[in-house]
């Protein structure tokens, strides 16, 4: 019955077995186009996304063990722990520096394709004068205050003066705050509209320059005026004794008496 009803249609239809055929193949053709064409767009996008990802994290690896290495030395300096020791955690923090320097760029050139000529104008200002800038920071302090110890002085002077603390939390808190924004703008999402909807870079922005601007050093306190010395008690001046009066212990002079 159903068969039936299906060549009454194709009747109607004037369609010949011929032009079936071609149909059925001209629609596999086509379907055949799109699925590879939408296929290789999907596997195109997400191997940028692993990419991406994979930078991202490199990225994460360098800021951390460069900034884990530099406490590791700080604290050795500022207990006084034996020199061997001290060159040890030197050392290796020498590999951090090298491996950072050696594969920033291409870091760098992976965040410009995430976030394009927004990063260039906006995002990569506060990368270099706010994260690069304190660890180049903590890097000269840290040289200091190992050649002082090399020779034999105390380096924890040093240490306070370039406030090694305070720029071990900056650095901390601007290269997490970078990179987890960065990360955010590199999510993949097949979410129609999805772009429109996320908040975009420039609520990143503002959230980076928020945690890699340096706050004002405070000014350093006043000296305080050594006290004025007391000024010297002078002896009050005696009287000199008159002849008239008589002095205890002393025999009184008889009248008439020279």
């Amino acid at each position: 019955m159903t068969s039936q009803r299906t060549l009454g249609l194709l009747r109607q239809a004037r369609l010949s077995r011929k032009q079936l055929v071609l149909f059925a193949l001209v629609s596999a053709v086509i379907n055949g186009i799109i699925t590879a064409s939408v296929g290789a767009w999907l596997g195109q996008t997400y191997a940028k996304y692993q990419a991406r990802k994979q930078s991202i994290e490199s990225l994460v690896h360098l800021v951390y063990e460069r900034r884990t290495r530099a406490g590791m030395v700080a604290s050795a300096l500022r207990r006084g722990a034996d020199i061997e020791e001290v060159k040890y955690r030197k050392r290796a923090y020498d590999e951090a520096y090298v491996d950072w320097n050696k594969s920033i760029m291409q870091n760098i050139f992976a965040i410009r394709e995430v976030t394009g000529e927004y990063f260039l104008s906006k995002l990569e200002g506060h990368f270099q004068d706010g994260l690069v800038a304190a660890m180049a920071d903590v890097d000269r302090c840290l040289t200091k205050a190992y050649d002082a110890r090399l020779a034999e002085q105390d380096p924890k002077p040093i240490l306070e003066q370039c406030r090694m603390p305070v720029l071990h939390q900056f650095v901390l808190d601007c290269g997490a705050t970078f990179t987890n924004e960065i990360y955010k703008l590199t999510k993949l999402s097949f979410i129609p509209f999805s772009t429109q909807l996320s908040e975009g870079p420039e609520k990143a922005e503002e959230r980076i320059a928020r945690a890699c601007t340096r706050p004002p050093e405070a000014p350093p306190a006043p000296a305080v005026a050594p006290p004025a010395p007391a000024a010297p008690v002078v002896p009050e001046a005696t009287a000199p004794v008159s002849a008239e009066t008589p002095v205890p212990g002393m025999p009184s002079n008889p009248a008439g008496t020279p």
